[in-house]
């Protein structure tokens, strides 16, 4: 079954991830092959100093320190899609669309700031997501009985309880770990986990997961 990031790889152009220091944290392989700079000779380094990114129109510099997206990881406010134009390690200008996606930083009231970056022209994320669950059906809501699976409104389909190990899920922690957290046996968890599949009528954590973060059942 395909991990949340290879369900990405398949959605995006590159992916990458600031914490609330600017600081790159994480750099995927597509932004390897796209921007060309390996994973450790960024990581760590502020994200302005690397991608130097501009406006595509008014050539106003849009990445510098404490620049508008990253105050996002100490829970500022900005639009969370935009273009941007920025020079690839092989001198190449490229334009660029780039989604947005706050991810819970574990510190308190701190986020870590996602950047999903598209080729100019592709959809935005969701759209995106939704491609790769057309082209990759596993990924897909699955059907039951020849009818679609069920959309649950946010607000009435997930308990408390269940809208927490949601999260934790798209953190990336095991069903142990998250027993652990919220000091439950993990036999609970697996019935929440169940619970949570059923509801949102999907057949594995990795669908739950995707299907989170399309309609935003993660953020608190």
């Amino acid at each position: 079954m395909p991990t949340l990031s290879q369900v990405l790889h398949r959605a995006v152009d590159g992916a990458f991830a600031v914490d609330s220091m600017q600081r790159i944290i994480y750099w995927d392989q597509g932004c390897e092959h796209l921007l060309g700079y390996a994973s450790d000779s960024v990581l760590g380094k502020p994200c302005c100093d690397v991608l130097q990114g501009c406006d595509p129109v008014t050539r106003s510099s849009l990445c510098r320190h404490n620049c508008r997206v990253a105050r996002l990881g100490n829970g500022g406010d900005t639009s969370n899609r935009f273009s941007i134009q920025v020079t690839n390690s092989r001198a190449k200008s490229l334009t660029l669309s780039v989604n947005i996606v706050l991810i819970p930083s574990g510190c308190r009231d701190k986020w870590n700031v996602a950047h999903l970056l598209h080729r100019n022209g592709k959809p935005d994320v969701l759209d995106s997501l939704s491609y790769a669950s057309d082209k990759h059906p596993s990924m897909a809501p699955r059907r039951h009985n020849g009818a679609p699976a069920k959309c649950w409104p946010a607000d009435s389909c997930l308990t408390a309880r269940e809208h927490q190990v949601l999260a934790l899920l798209a953190e990336g922690l095991t069903a142990a770990v998250i027993a652990k957290r919220l000091t439950i046996s993990a036999t609970t968890t697996r019935n929440h986990i169940q619970h949570i599949q059923k509801k949102l009528g999907v057949h594995s954590q990795v669908e739950a997961v995707a299907y989170a973060y399309r309609h935003d059942l993660v953020w608190p």
